[in-house]
């Protein structure tokens, strides 16, 4: 009596095999998550484009809370530097949030432009 051979794959198959070997999955894997940060820069980017040139460079606003802020009379008061801003002079930030321009994004530097969130009346 005669036994058929054994059909085991072996353990990293040929590219005749029909498999991939783990090297190719391994390449596609990294190709796939290449593209999809490369997919998230533009959205990472764009993040700070609403700011007026005016105001920074792209690099000197910043989120602030509101805890860093606090509304004074008609106006809001930064208390990391004691400056006083009229709410008429602030435009509204695009995302409800504070945001402040400050000389080289330095926290104690002067404010160039704040923004802050819609006021609730």
């Amino acid at each position: 009596m005669t036994y058929p051979k054994s059909r085991r794959t072996p353990p990293f198959p040929g590219p005749r095999s029909g498999r991939a070997t783990p090297h190719a999955v391994w390449h596609a894997l990294g190709l796939a998550l290449s593209l999809c940060a490369l997919a998230l820069l533009p959205g990472l980017a764009r993040a700070h484009e609403w700011y007026p040139a005016y105001c920074c460079s792209g690099q000197d606003c910043y989120e602030i809370g509101p805890e860093d802020v606090e509304f004074v009379g008609q106006g809001y008061f930064i208390k990391a530097t004691g400056e006083y801003y009229p709410r008429d002079a602030v435009p509204e930030s695009p995302d409800g949030k504070f945001h402040r321009c400050s000389i080289q994004g330095k926290r104690e530097a002067r404010t160039l432009c704040l923004f802050a969130p819609t006021p609730a009346f």
